[in-house]
């Protein structure tokens, strides 16, 4: 037992020790303009410190299959949807779908007069700020280079599969544009089906749907609609997960490469993908009476089927080898068209409150309310949730936010914070389990929807939401 406490503090002291150690060398190498930058990144670090600290020991128990699994009783819990009851939860998300789309028509009605019908004015889900490109790749591929940009291939940006799933389908819909908007609509649907059965089976009826209900309200929920890869990148995140959890890893680590050809964070399933087969596993182990080597040759053949998570990242590395010559060609385009550099999360959350002093100075409203503030309450406000919910979220969900928060929040030109943070589905879950008080779900609720409201107004009016 000592033995074990002495390992999980070193796991615990050493990643926070370095943690510390880069913070000090951040601030006295390339010391923030203003001391709120200095702040926010110390809140950032302290915050991410104790959750890990949080987290490391549960993490070890159930690798070993000795943390008791959160589940209800068999009263309280049925994991079983019906037919009828996925009927009238595809209908109330595409409802929801068909509220944003005809509040998007509405706004631009304020904005701008009557331009165009409520048919018409579906053009602006491909005004998105990164559609250009999906459509570009979709069309022409990856060997594009740009004007003003010569000798870059800008489209080395962003992993193959929506792409060339648009590429697919587009024959059937005539346009790419009209090809990526169904195909983006769809997968919010089904993402949002999979989430309900996900809770589902983790909790219970009520938790479902508020669930359900918090993904149809949350602020970035309206970018789902727009022609790019968000919505299939959350699909294929809940598909990875709920199949773990269902215990097919094989099917699991398959959906996670895809997911890892969708979005560069999908190579963050690896963790909790772990994290759940060894719980298996030690469960299995300590149940059998007599262990076979038919036992370690199914569970070593599974365990080596999770590489293929890392599979979808490799594959889109080879690509962006053969187009550019270099394996991390998209790293060099990221920092030279969003002008970035590779930072560490309390750093980027530094330089965002840097940009947001420097925007409210300046008098540049798109740029403070479209793009700095909503990061900054999405970075600080996914953490802080989840460090309220700790207890009561799975240990491998906690594993994937924690990957997937520094993956995401690893560049400090990151424009689409709050739409990645939204798709890291952990932070949807946190949201169902901080409500569970009736009070407290209907005003957070009455805040999202505020919020979405004026989320979309911002987009619709061309402010830099992404």
């Amino acid at each position: 037992m000592r033995q074990n406490d002495v390992v999980k503090g070193v796991f615990i002291a050493v990643p926070l020790a370095v943690l510390c150690i880069l913070y000090g060398l951040w601030l006295v190498v390339d010391t923030p303009v203003y001391m709120e930058s200095v702040l926010v990144g110390g809140l950032l670090l302290l915050m991410f410190s104790l959750l890990v600290i949080r987290f490391v020991p549960r993490a070890f128990e159930y690798a070993m299959g000795e943390d008791g699994d959160l589940t209800l009783s068999t009263v309280q819990r049925t994991s079983v949807a019906g037919t009828r009851e996925i009927l009238r939860l595809v209908l109330m998300l595409a409802l929801g779908r068909g509220i944003i789309m005809l509040g998007a028509f509405l706004w631009s009605l304020y904005l701008n007069g009557y331009t165009e019908t409520a048919l018409d004015i579906q053009h602006i889900w491909a005004d998105h700020m990164f559609a250009e490109r999906i459509i570009s790749l979709a069309n022409k591929g990856y060997a594009v280079e740009l004007q003003e940009f010569p000798g870059k291939y800008l489209n080395l940006v962003f992993p193959p599969l929506y792409p060339f799933l648009v590429r697919l389908i587009s024959p059937a819909y005539i346009s790419s544009i009209r090809a990526a908007f169904f195909l983006s609509n769809l997968n919010t649907i089904l993402a949002g089906v999979v989430l309900y059965l996900l809770v589902l089976h983790e909790s219970d009826r009520k938790s479902a749907v508020r669930a359900s209900w918090y993904y149809s309200i949350l602020p970035p929920c309206c970018l789902l609609t727009c022609t790019i890869p968000a919505s299939t990148f959350l699909l294929l995140t809940l598909l990875c997960v709920y199949c773990a959890r269902r215990k097919r890893f094989v099917l699991s680590a398959f959906i996670g490469g895809l997911a890892a050809l969708t979005d560069r964070v999908g190579i963050a399933l690896v963790i909790p993908l772990l994290l759940e087969y060894f719980n298996t596993m030690t469960r299995e182990y300590r149940s059998l009476k007599e262990v076979t080597w038919r036992f370690y040759l199914k569970k070593g053949l599974t365990g080596a089927s999770l590489i293929l998570v890392l599979l979808g990242y490799i594959i889109y590395l080879i690509i962006n080898r053969t187009i550019s010559g270099s394996f991390f060609a998209y790293v060099e385009y990221m920092e030279a068209q969003f002008n970035s550099e590779f930072a560490l999360f309390y750093r980027v959350g530094g330089v965002m409150t840097e940009r947001l002093i420097d925007a409210y100075r300046t008098y540049t409203a798109p740029s403070l309310f479209g793009l700095y503030i909503p990061s900054l309450i999405s970075i600080i406000g996914s953490l802080g949730l989840c460090l309220l919910v700790v207890k009561d979220m799975r240990v491998s969900f906690l594993a994937y936010f924690l990957t997937a928060y520094v993956m995401i929040l690893s560049q400090t030109g990151v424009i689409d914070a709050p739409r990645q943070l939204f798709c890291c589905f952990p932070v949807i879950l946190g949201m169902v389990k901080l409500t569970k008080e009736r009070t407290i779900g209907l005003m957070v609720s009455l805040l999202c929807i505020l919020g979405t409201i004026l989320y979309l107004g911002m987009y619709v009016a061309g402010w830099p939401v992404v």
